[in-house]
């Protein structure tokens, strides 16, 4: 592949990283932001670099925390796209990325529609997925926190609220699969329940693929 000299230096970086972190990291061990950040100014930091796109930066640093390792941020699909992030930043993409984003996003929250009606905010949860705004994703949370789906159902309702209502929160909302499958755990009486809410949750973000996304997103063009 014929990198540029700032993807070049970020293929080299992360070929000595056996594993990215959730959060920033360390110097060793960093997140996929942070790791860019050392890889080309060799500061340990998430701060989104003036060379990748802000949409797409937002997104990798909720959803690679977000999703098991293996099927996010240590793939090797998401590694190989890893470099390919330094030149995305071109303000006449972000629109086109920002509605593709959103529109993974409420495709992949209708498929935990199962969770809801089984603790008891179904209703909520379906007007929320069918109206896609910020009003009805309110009402789901106060709907996931009455039926005592715990804290989590709720902040997954209120991500998808902040995504719903401003431009630049819409990347919260890809925590929320994580957080619904966290509170449907929570429920769990024994070990035999907790390992099904785990791996529920774990076929969720395979469904979901956010390393395909991520190329994706790399890959918009102008039209």
């Amino acid at each position: 592949m014929n990198y540029s000299p700032k993807q070049q230096k970020i293929a080299e970086f992360i070929s000595h990283i056996p594993e990215l972190a959730c959060g920033v990291g360390t110097k060793d061990k960093p997140c996929t932001i942070a790791a860019i950040n050392l890889a080309i100014y060799g500061k340990l930091t998430d701060d989104i670099p003036e060379c990748v796109s802000r949409v797409i930066g937002k997104w990798v640093i909720r959803v690679q925390d977000a999703c098991p390792a293996d099927i996010g941020r240590d793939s090797a699909l998401w590694r190989a796209n890893l470099p390919l992030l330094a030149g995305t930043a071109n303000p006449k993409l972000e629109l086109a990325r920002k509605d593709i984003i959103l529109a993974w996003m409420w495709e992949k929250l209708k498929q935990l529609q199962p969770l809801a009606d089984k603790r008891g905010f179904g209703k909520e949860w379906a007007a929320m997925c069918e109206e896609k705004t910020r009003a009805s994703a309110l009402i789901a949370k106060k709907a996931a926190a009455d039926a005592a789906a715990g804290a989590a159902a709720g902040a997954a309702a209120g991500a998808a609220a902040d995504a719903a209502y401003a431009a630049d929160a819409y990347a919260y909302a890809y925590a929320a699969a994580y957080a619904a499958y966290a509170a449907d755990a929570a429920y769990a009486a024994d070990a035999a329940y907790a390992y099904a809410a785990a791996y529920a949750r774990r076929q969720f973000w395979l469904n979901a693929n956010p390393s395909e996304l991520l190329e994706r997103l790399i890959n918009v063009q102008e039209e």
